[in-house]
């Protein structure tokens, strides 16, 4: 099953490298029929990447991506982090424009590759192979005579206050006024060969509001024959009294620092200009309003959005937002509402693999996920945990091997919570199963797992450890840097005890500088992909290995430990895996899709990661005795999200790779 998963990942990102961008839809459809849709009822600072990254479809349970278009008609996405396609690995983080293509039979087809994080009305339109791709798009298709449609989405960046960005005047806009002092502000070309070479600021006067750069989306799409939708942006989790307030709804009324005039009212702006050009308008910001409430009434916004943000939707936000966005459009266009279909209910889970690592018989560890459902409006869930392990929607009470839970029309998730409790000194690697009366489960966007039937299956792994006797302690360290260059060659404490092989790259991976680290100023060993093409998931031959062969020693590991960094950019993510089979088979994980923590000039926690270390450790006392075998450590770099073209430029920063433990 690995094996296909990777080789239908290698096929996508071969795909989106040949060009064939548009958005596998994420979940099955109804019929091909117009039925209707069901109804019921400040971005956080993401690093601009690439995203053209669809996601595999392997074992998605009721998820389909039907791309066999019969139609005409194509629907090109414009839009920012919010209507993005994201990769599996960012797990369950899901864009609206990577769903819609589920709300439409075969005769509509969607292009969600040019939407991207970050972006406001005013970058995208000066960004190099963003709107100015999108015009290619349009002048082709004009000339075959063939129907597009422009789908236009900002807001949040627009938003951007200067305190978050040196050059935020590439992003920020006023909705609808700009005070006195930005009349004379000059677009700068800050970031660098993203701008538009053609550029001139005396057609295209850069001070122009989130209004002014809506009506340049309208004028210049009705120009090259396409038909402009414009959709105000997706409400904050910002609230009050369990109550979205005006400011998370992008009401705003209060200037900040340095600026004369409040931001303004960037819906009431969206609609305004599309009213005034006759095109057709969805409030988006008003109905994800209604619905937030409501998960807000009822404790559950942390299903609609992405773990500790604010802004970001998870699978279930992104559909909820499609359904009701395309319950408004249908109203207002004939043309798509003729196309529109009801995309199948959906039970989502947002983990595939649990790992829960040794510990003592007797002693217990508490690990979560999350379920949750899509128009499911009636049957049961049910959860059933393996032995060694049980289940509770609570994290402390009512473990059992088995929970039910009802899907009425109002539920919107739980967390799962799993125990793990050893009774042996013995391996527990068994599957828990995740069910539903009518409806088979599946993984959302995050990386595919295991279906069996009707049932989802959550890989879990844990071991019960011996207590080891006492012995010589030892240490190996690899700091992959010696006299200021690079060194594969590790040191043993005392020197030895144990045996260390010498780091090895794998294939896809190979050397890129030495270089001091941000912090401590201290020469750190960087890799970058040997390819030039990241890609967004893991990648069995990028990765450094470092190996203890054991012989016939009791050679006890108690802890691994490791530095890593993003380097030459915030995105880098990284997996840290050990195994004791040679061809490193059933391998542990330590950490999955790790990323680094920036500090800025002032020593304070940053946004972005960049050249500052972060330190990956195992558990503290793991006991694995490895006598007869040989440990071996990995780090696999990636993305996190694929980026073609640019690995000499995205480098991983690895320093003091150490194995601590016993020798008997």
């Amino acid at each position: 099953m690995k094996k296909v998963t990777k080789m239908l990942s290698v096929l996508a990102a071969s795909a989106l490298l040949l060009g064939f961008g548009f958005a596998l839809a994420g979940c099955s459809n109804g019929d091909d029929g117009g039925s209707d849709t069901q109804s019921s009822g400040q971005e956080t600072q993401k690093n601009p990447e690439t995203n053209e990254n669809q996601g595999t479809q392997e074992n998605q349970g009721s998820q389909g991506g039907d791309t066999s278009y019969t139609g005409d008609i194509q629907i090109v996405m414009c839009g920012d982090s919010i209507m993005r396609t994201y990769s599996p690995a960012e797990g369950d983080e899901c864009g609206w424009g990577q769903v819609l293509q589920c709300y439409f039979n075969t005769t509509v087809e969607v292009n969600n590759t040019l939407s991207n994080g970050g972006r406001s009305s005013k970058s995208f339109y000066y960004e190099q192979g963003r709107w100015e791709n999108v015009k290619k798009i349009l002048e082709e298709r004009k000339a075959e005579g063939k129907k597009t449609y422009v789908f236009i989405n900002f807001g949040h960046n627009d938003q951007k206050a200067k305190k978050n960005y040196s050059d935020y005047m590439d992003y920020a806009t006023f909705a609808k006024t700009n005070p006195d002092g930005w009349a004379t502000t000059t677009y700068t070309a800050s970031s660098g060969a993203k701008v538009i070479s053609s550029y001139d600021p005396t057609t295209a006067p850069d001070n122009g509001t989130y209004q002014d750069f809506l009506q340049k989306y309208i004028t210049e799409t009705k120009e090259l024959g396409g038909i402009p939708v414009i959709f105000s942006p997706f409400v904050r989790c910002e609230s009050s009294n369990k109550k979205i307030t005006d400011k998370g709804a992008h009401v705003l009324s209060t200037a900040y620092d340095g600026e004369s005039l409040p931001r303004g009212d960037y819906p009431a702006a969206a609609k305004e200009i599309a009213e005034k050009n006759g095109v057709a308008f969805v409030d988006i910001t008003q109905l994800s309003r209604d619905y937030v409430d409501s998960a807000l009434a009822a404790g559950k916004e942390k299903f609609v959005y992405w773990p500790n943000d604010n802004t970001h939707a998870r699978t279930l936000g992104a559909l909820k937002i499609c359904e009701l966005a395309m319950k408004e459009l249908k109203t207002k266009i004939p043309e798509l509402a003729g196309r529109m279909i009801t995309p199948n209910p959906r039970i989502l889970v947002d983990a595939n693999t649990i790992d829960f690592g040794r510990m003592y018989p007797g002693n217990s560890s508490t690990k979560s996920f999350k379920v949750s459902a899509f128009n499911a409006t009636s049957g049961k869930i049910t959860i059933t945990a393996p032995d060694g392990y049980t289940v509770s929607k609570a994290e402390s009470t009512g473990f059992a091997k088995t929970i039910e839970i009802d899907t009425t029309g109002d539920y919107f998730g739980d967390d799962i919570y799993i125990k793990f409790e050893p009774t042996e000194v013995a391996e527990y690697n068994a599957a828990l199963q995740v069910t539903h009366t009518s409806i088979t489960p599946d993984f959302g966007t995050s990386p595919a797992g295991t279906i069996s039937g009707n049932a989802l299956l959550i890989a879990l792994t844990g071991a019960g450890k011996a207590k080891a006797a006492g012995g010589q302690d030892y240490s190996v360290t690899w700091p992959m840097v010696a006299n200021g260059k690079f060194s594969y060659t590790a040191t043993v404490d005392p020197e030895g005890v144990v045996t260390a092989g010498t780091a090895t790259l794998g294939s896809g991976l190979k050397e890129s500088t030495v270089k001091a680290d941000y912090v401590n100023k201290k020469t750190r060993a960087r890799f970058c992909s040997s390819t030039d093409d990241w890609l967004g998931t893991k990648d069995d031959n990028t990765y450094i290995q470092f190996a203890i062969p054991a012989g016939n020693n009791d050679v006890i590991v108690n802890q691994i430990t490791l530095e890593l960094a993003s380097s030459g950019t915030g995105n880098m993510r990284w997996d840290v895996q050990y195994s004791l089979n040679d061809d490193f088979s059933s391998p542990v994980t330590i950490i999955q899709g790790g990323q680094g923590t920036a500090i800025d000039q002032d020593g304070a926690t940053a946004p972005k990661a960049n050249d500052v270390l972060t330190e990956v450790k195992s558990e503290a006392d793991m006991g694995m005795n490895i006598k007869g075998k040989t440990l071996y450590v990995r780090i696999y770099p990636y993305m996190k999200t694929a980026d073609p073209g640019k690995g000499a430029n995205r480098q991983i920063m690895v320093a003091d790779v150490k194995v601590e433990g016993l020798v008997q």
